[in-house]
């Protein structure tokens, strides 16, 4: 497996009293899924994200 087989999308929710909403109360959030559409990896920023789908990536290749 590798890094550029997963999809990264970003993903919102509502939560008003988390400290990164907006002021419509929405929260974003990147996750990175693997080809059955699994969320493997999740993040605030998407360099966060990215980071976590490198060690999924690593553990999968062992």
């Amino acid at each position: 497996m590798k890094l550029k087989d997963l999809i990264f999308e970003r993903i919102e929710h509502y939560d008003p009293y988390n400290s990164r909403a907006k002021n419509n109360g929405m929260v974003s959030e990147w996750v990175a899924r693997n080809e059955w559409g699994n969320a493997v990896a999740f993040g605030d920023t998407k360099a966060e994200c990215v980071q976590d789908a490198r060690r999924y990536v690593a553990i999968q290749n062992i």
